[in-house]
């Protein structure tokens, strides 16, 4: 699809806006905690990315690595713009139980606690974070959008779990 969107085939770059507009959204919206801005930027991302096709090269990553570089483009361009942003993290969603109610409370204490320790994390931690484990990524993709070495980028993410584990453990 990328080929032919890239040889002006607009239906072809209609279908992969399809295919990837939901997950491309979904990973902005982690990372700024709004919709309206999650849906702009991610509108953007596909104007860039169609007009950045001529640039597109195969060798240098997949089309899914070179829109979510341009979202994460976006995003760090907005986030600079605005003072301040919410880093509340609604995306782990609720855990439900069909037990009895003190199981219910003792679920929701404990995904209180996930939001606040997750909270918790700087912008690029969160982004990596939010990479691997929601958006269920390569550390060789992951290297590729945020411009480090695949082996960091691995280092990182064990030591940032290890960060979470510990402070998780220490919460509940």
């Amino acid at each position: 699809l990328a080929k032919r969107a890239k040889a002006g085939d607009k239906d072809a770059f209609g279908k992969i806006y399809n295919l990837f507009l939901e997950k491309i959204y979904r990973f902005i919206y982690y990372l700024v905690n709004d919709e309206d801005t999650a849906y702009d930027i991610a509108q953007d991302t596909f104007v860039r990315a169609y007009r950045a096709l001529p640039r597109y090269e195969r060798k240098r990553g997949s089309f899914s690595t070179f829109l979510y570089t341009i979202a994460r483009n976006l995003v760090i361009d907005k986030q600079r713009k605005r003072v301040s942003l919410s880093l509340d993290l609604n995306f782990v969603g609720e855990v439900k139980y069909e037990g009895d109610f003190e199981e219910s409370i003792d679920s929701a204490e404990r995904s209180k606690k996930v939001h606040e320790v997750l909270g918790s994390l700087d912008k690029f931690d969160k982004e990596l974070v939010v990479l691997r484990y929601f958006e269920d990524m390569s550390f060789k993709g992951i290297a590729k959008i945020v411009g480090k070495e695949e082996g960091a980028v691995r280092v990182r993410v064990f030591r940032i779990l290890k960060n979470l584990k510990e402070k998780l453990e220490g919460e509940i």
